[in-house]
């Protein structure tokens, strides 16, 4: 089976599989593994095979044995530098909770070919108790959660593989090895998150899907990091925002506010915003969100809540609040004596709870079961009146309560990530459109719920240790906002009495990354000060506007953040670069490295306006805990790309090829019967877009008999 740079070669014999990469071998052999109720079952067990044709680019392969559930592996080469996979399991009442479509059981059984500097990535369930993104040796003992990845940092090589269905199970990727190689690698449905107290629930019928897994390779990895996500969309796509990124202001951003916010200080924030940095260019689309946190709804009565989202609407603001769908935090105790809000049922009718009856808790709140009618009654609730309201954002948070494994209500229901998808849909639904959808404390996956995710945890003051942690989530997950249209790095306070270094470092941050909140006091000289200095900087909001994660340079940090980041806007660049420590430093930046073409640059520090002409790479002076953002320009204008044809034997067109352009640069074919047209009426055949080294191919089919046709590249066209 091939397709593009794709070959998978399936042994009839012995049930296992060889994936190519432009005749390359990366895994030797892997093989399909299940846990059924009855025991663990492979490929291996079976000795009767037959394949078939299920579409274009999809083959089957049936295996039978006597006594045991018919295995059906799926194989799809839809990419040119991947395939998808998967295997079910067929016969009377057939039950698992572990089903892996690729299994590796061999000693250098995954070789990604080269061995500079190679590495595995972990990557955190949630984003919950701090956990961290992890790109240690590929050797290492890894369980990563829903997708890895195998790289080489020094050559970009690499491999990605994970799960692209979240409506059934928890995905893993657990991986170890030698000698630079990969001995035991498998990629399954079936794992626990680090909050589960039980087993993985079992999936029941007659035919058992699991999860369809993703394995793609490339020469740069962070680009099969991207085509990744892409592929999820194919099968939910993303939760669609088209109001621009959130520019506004939290409440949970310092004490004064937190669990004592009140409808004063509500009000008041909102004016001084309204006054101090809206006239003064903090605003995207001519809007700002004020949103209250937590303790919000407890502290304002209804009519308050009306009259606060009122005065921000008289303000030109959008007001936002906030909400735990999942969540109960009284004691269990009290939980037999308090009534759900909108609903017929106590709160200890709606707990999720263990096989044994007892009720989950983590995070100091018990969880509740999101398939329970009373939880959904909760929900409707409550969101029902925050629409009533007015409000347009909320901050739905704690949300992997909902995902936990238990005994659910809905007896249909028998995973953990079944019922996060019942709960979460039931909650989109009631929202019907009317508010921007922030999620905090979530599951990685599912995404399509909504329109912003905190990749990290907690991370409100200015702090550089708050700077790196929040980066090393843009660092190996800066790809997500290709799932969420916006990934969220919490907010930035400039009211701890920290250097402007640290200050500064915290803006570039967040305008790097995605939705741009402050959570500063905002109500007393020093602090309003402090606010127009760091969020009114035009140049700096307008990196912000764009709504797009910067991507790495290198992958090779382990727990740390990368220094460097870089996002082509246009004909321009974007490069921030960050300094994380305590002493003053100087950074060299491999313009080349970083993706730019050849070329003289003029480079434009966005903080201070400065600029300097630089070539081949650059020197950038960080003072400690100092971030520093450029915008970069070719200073000798664009690149001529080179246009050539040649005619394929035996068919009628010519395969054109375009290079030395800029990478990324969108380019417009043009073809014309006559040379003295101007450019305007000749007509386009093509947009193409140079790739990372500056090349395109495309291909033109000429009729016979057709008069002499001749062709224009128009650079750039964007």
């Amino acid at each position: 089976m091939s397709n593009g740079n794709v070959t998978l070669n399936y042994n009839l014999t012995a049930g296992t599989t060889a994936f190519l990469w432009q005749n390359s071998q990366k895994i030797s052999a892997f093989y399909a593994g299940v846990g059924l109720s009855s025991g663990y079952v492979t490929g291996n067990n079976f000795s009767n095979r037959t394949w078939s044709v299920v579409s274009s680019n999809e083959v089957a392969v049936l295996s039978h044995a006597a006594g045991l559930p018919d295995m059906t592996q799926y194989f799809t080469l839809d990419q040119n530098d991947s395939f998808l996979t998967s295997v079910t399991m067929s016969g009377a009442n057939a039950s698992a909770n572990w089903m892996g479509p690729v299994v590796v059981s061999t000693t250098g059984g995954v070789d990604i070919g080269s061995y500079n500097d190679d590495r595995v990535l972990y990557v955190p369930f949630d984003n919950d108790d701090f956990y961290r993104y992890n790109a240690m040796p590929i050797t290492n003992a890894c369980l990563s959660y829903e997708v890895g990845a195998f790289y080489d940092n020094t050559t970009r090589n690499g491999m990605v593989v994970g799960s692209v269905t979240h409506d059934t199970w928890k995905s893993s990727v657990w991986s170890e090895g030698s000698n630079n190689k990969l001995d035991q690698m498998h990629i399954n449905g079936g794992a626990t998150s680090p909050w589960d107290v039980q087993p993985h629930g079992f999936v029941t019928g007659n035919v058992i899907s699991s999860p369809t897994v993703f394995v793609g390779f490339g020469d740069d990895w962070r680009t099969v990091m991207e085509n990744y996500a892409a592929e999820n969309t194919e099968f939910a796509p993303p939760l669609v925002w088209t109001n621009g990124v959130p520019f506004g202001w939290n409440s949970w951003g310092v004490t004064n506010y937190q669990s004592h916010i009140t409808y004063a200080a509500a009000i008041a924030v909102s004016d001084s915003i309204h006054t101090n940095l809206q006239p003064y260019g903090f605003t995207n689309e001519g809007t700002v969100y004020v949103n209250l946190d937590s303790y919000g709804t407890y502290n304002l009565t209804t009519s308050q809540l009306q009259n606060f989202v009122s005065h921000c609407h008289a303000n030109g603001q959008k007001a936002g609040i906030y909400f735990t769908p999942f969540t109960y935090w009284g004691t269990l105790a009290q939980s037999s004596n308090q009534v759900a809000p909108g609903s017929g049922y106590r709160y200890s009718d709606i707990l999720l709870r263990t096989a044994n009856g007892s009720a989950i808790s983590y995070d100091s709140a018990l969880a509740l079961d999101p398939t329970h009618p009373g939880t959904k009654e909760l929900i409707l609730n409550q969101i029902s009146g925050l629409v009533a309201d007015g409000f347009d954002y909320i901050k739905l948070d704690f949300l992997s309560h909902g995902a936990l494994e238990g005994v659910h209500y809905d007896t249909n229901v028998t995973t953990g990530i079944e019922a996060y998808n019942q709960g979460m849909q039931f909650l989109l639904n009631q929202v019907a459109g009317t508010m921007f959808i922030s999620e905090s404390i979530a599951p990685l996956f599912p995404y399509q719920y909504g329109h912003s995710r905190r990749i990290a945890c907690d991370a409100y003051t200015s702090f550089i240790s708050n700077t790196e942690y929040t980066m090393n989530s843009v660092t190996y997950g800066w790809w997500l906002d290709r799932l969420y249209p916006v990934n969220d790095p919490d907010m930035m306070v400039f009211d701890n009495g920290l250097n402007s270094n640290e200050d500064q470092s915290r803006l570039i941050n967040c305008a790097i990354t995605g939705v741009f909140l402050n959570g500063s006091i905002l109500t007393n000289s020093a602090s309003i000060a402090l606010a127009q200095t760091y969020l009114t900087n035009a140049a700096i909001d307008a990196v912000a506007r764009v709504g797009q994660s910067f991507t790495p340079v290198e992958g090779n940090t382990g727990t740390t953040a990368a220094n460097i980041f870089v996002r082509q806007d246009g004909i321009t660049w974007c490069i921030a670069v960050f300094n994380y420590t305590s002493s003053a430093t100087n950074e060299t930046v491999n313009l080349s490295r970083a993706g730019l073409p050849p070329g003289d640059f003029t480079a434009t520090n966005l903080w201070d306006g400065t600029v300097t002409t630089v070539s081949n790479s650059f020197n950038v002076s960080l003072n400690a805990r100092q971030a520093k953002l450029f915008r970069l320009g070719l200073a000798s204008g664009l690149p001529s790309p080179e246009f050539a044809a040649v005619t394929p034997t035996g068919l009628n067109g010519l395969v054109f090829n375009g290079s030395n352009g800029a990478p990324g640069w969108t380019y417009r074919v043009l073809v014309s019967t006559n040379l003295a047209l101007p450019a305007s009426q000749w007509l386009s055949i093509a947009t193409n877009t140079f790739d990372e080294k500056g090349n395109f191919d495309f291909t033109d089919s000429v009729a016979p008999n057709t008069p002499q046709q001749f062709y224009l590249l128009e650079t750039p066209w964007q």
